[in-house]
Parts: structure tokens; C-alpha cells; sequence
């Protein structure tokens, strides 16, 4: 079983309008909802190729309670809830009829308390200490300065368990990122230009970054630009991966069906090429359907073979790395880890 976390999860709600423009009244033509955030999609791309994935995530009010229902009763999963004061937010995606255009309104975050942090905390070394968790995936953002520090405690606790860690995030949770470093970071080009505080780095600086990150223990890292071909780092080996072009339905999600790709291709012991092309393709497979996570493993493996993969030789290394930022991360690893010896105990 996988465990796949979700600091900021949503209710996805998707209305599809007639053309419209700003201040029309709009009647709409159908509406669809899903529970959102981007390790529940990677939960349900994991499904779809026949792994067994849990949630674990934060559901507060009515629309998180909701959400639960759906995890649970519509989606077969058994999802690890920790009920937070907070209600959880919605995502409403105004798609627009004939065309490929969508616009999509975001409720603020919510404010996760940390006794509800701790208690994700404590649900998840549980989960594990039941037996059974064959890897954990960490997804997405945080909502509050409660939750900055998870992931990092979370890689922790799985490092000590020999647990491989995929993690996919940005902004304070990947600074935070000290001391204990996950197998597998995956983020997209914008994300990466965050971190590195610059508008726009070039794949000489992008790989060097993945070069600095290896030698901390990241045996692989995927750096994606939407169609435009992916970085890639792995065992000390770089590549560009360029996927086909194709004619997309959605790509939100990609991303995360390319985690998933990745996670059930280290499972099965992949070697890194087909690994690689077997995950581009779930991100490519998951563009060609709205509905984010459901790929089809025959279109799956039907693109595979289509995925191109550049060797880069001669990858400069980068300059050492900005601290900056990771002290909070440091002590955190100290309080939960090191000093407490919590999560190194079976």
C-alpha cells in the first residue's frame, strides 16, 4: 500500500458554460465534482494501475466531510482523515463548451492548527506501524505555517523505516527540506525558478541544482515544463524527456500521474530509461482525459515507446547550496526526530 499525503486538499467542482464573457449571467450545461488536492490524484492514478493507494489529508467542514464520503464511498478508498476546524476549501473550474479554455477560482487556504498538524503526524506513523506501506508520496502545497515543517517530518519518520519517499511541492515546504532528504522531488520548471529565487533558469543551472540534490541522497528528480521536455536526474545520470505531441484535453493532474508513474515503476524495480518512459507517459496519458488520475494503463503503455529520452553529458555542478530558510526545517527534524527518537522506533 501506498500512503499518499495531501496537506491542502478541495473539493474540485467543474461548471461547463455556452461562451460567456465577464459580467453575463451564465447559465450552465453540467457540473461534475471530484476531491482534489494533488496526492489524491496520485492516489487514484496509483489505482488505475492496479496498486493500492490510501489518502491521508485534512477534511474540515462540510465540504471536507463531503469529500471523505466520495474518497470512501465513491472511489473505493480508505482515506486516513484528520478533521480539521477549517473548512475545506473549493476549487471551481468554469470550463468553457468547444474549446480547451477554463478558468478556475480558488478559496483561501485554511488555517490548520498545529495540534492538527501533530495529529497527521501521529496518523501516519501509525498507518506505517501497522505494517504494509511499501512507500509514501508528499504532494502538493501547505495551507499554514502549522504545516510548512510536515513533510520534512515525514520524510524522517520514513527514512528511519527505510521507507522511499516521492515528494512534489514547493514554496516553505521544500525549503524546509534539510538533513533528511526524500529518494524522488518532482516540481515543474516555475517551481524550481521559485527555489532557485530567479525568473527564469536555464537547463545548465536546472540540472546543476538536480546535481546538488543528488549528492544530498535524492536518487531521482524530474523537473517538467507542461509539453516542453522534462529535466531529469537519476543515480548521477542526467537526461531531457521529451513526450509526443498530442491534442490535450486537461493536463491538470499530469503531474501528478507522473508521481504515480514513478512510484509504481521503482515498485516493480524499473531500471531508470523505461522508468522514466513508462512515467512520462501516465503525465501524457492523464492530458488526454478531463478528469485528473484516470489513466488508462493501455494508453499508458501505448505511449510509452513514444517517449524520447536525451542523454546530457558534462553537467556542471552548482554553487553551494543557499541555507537560507532551512534552520526552521533543521530543528524540526531535531524536535520529532533525533531527540525524541519517535519515529525510529518500531
Amino acid at each position: 500500500m501506498i500512503l499518499c499525503v495531501t496537506l491542502n486538499p478541495c473539493l474540485d467542482k467543474t461548471l461547463t458554460v455556452p461562451p460567456w464573457s465577464p459580467g453575463q449571467s451564465v447559465r450552465g450545461q453540467a457540473v461534475s465534482e471530484v476531491v482534489g488536492g494533488k496526492g489524491n490524484n496520485v492516489a487514484r492514478a496509483l489505482a488505475r494501475l492496479g496498486r493500492t493507494a490510501r489518502p491521508a489529508t485534512f477534511f474540515g467542514g462540510p465540504v471536507g466531510e463531503h469529500c471523505a464520503r466520495l474518497l470512501r464511498d465513491h472511489e473505493g478508498f480508505d482515506p486516513l482523515v484528520v478533521p480539521s476546524e477549517a473548512p475545506t476549501r473549493t476549487i471551481l473550474t468554469v470550463r468553457t463548451e468547444g474549446s480547451s479554455r477554463q478558468t478556475a477560482f480558488f478559496d483561501p487556504d485554511p488555517s490548520i492548527s498545529p495540534a492538527e498538524a501533530e495529529q497527521l503526524l501521529r496518523g501516519v506513523e501509525a498507518a506505517i506501524s501497522l505494517g504494509g506501506v511499501e512507500a509514501i508520496t508528499l504532494s502538493g502545497s501547505s495551507p499554514s505555517e502549522a504545516t510548512h515543517g510536515l513533510f520534512l517530518d515525514l520524510i524522517s519518520m520514513a527514512r528511519m523505516r527505510r521507507l522511499p519517499v516521492f515528494l512534489d511541492t514547493y514554496g516553505p515546504p521544500l525549503e524546509t527540506i534539510w538533513g533528511f532528504w526524500p529518494d524522488v522531488i518532482q516540481l515543474n520548471r516555475r517551481e524550481l525558478a521559485q527555489h532557485l529565487h530567479q525568473d527564469d533558469p536555464d537547463d545548465e543551472e536546472i540540472f546543476a541544482r538536480l546535481g546538488t540534490w543528488h549528492r544530498h541522497g535524492v536518487r531521482l528528480a524530474v523537473v517538467t515544463d507542461g509539453p516542453d521536455a522534462a529535466l531529469i536526474q537519476v543515480e548521477g545520470r542526467f537526461f531531457r524527456a521529451l513526450p509526443p505531441e498530442i491534442k490535450a484535453v486537461n493536463p491538470i493532474g499530469s503531474g501528478d500521474c507522473l508521481l504515480a508513474g514513478l512510484v509504481d515503476s521503482w515498485l516493480n524495480g524499473l531500471e531508470p530509461e523505461p522508468m522514466l518512459r513508462r512515467a512520462m507517459a501516465c503525465a501524457v496519458a492523464n492530458a488526454l482525459v478531463w478528469d485528473a488520475g484516470q489513466i488508462d494503463p493501455e494508453e499508458v503503455a501505448r505511449l510509452e515507446p513514444e517517449i524520447e529520452l536525451e542523454p546530457v553529458e558534462d553537467v556542471a555542478p552548482a554553487a553551494p547550496t543557499d541555507r537560507s530558510g532551512d534552520s526552521q526545517g533543521f530543528l524540526r527534524v531535531g524536535v520529532y526526530g533525533r531527540a525524541t527518537g519517535k519515529f525510529g522506533k518500531k
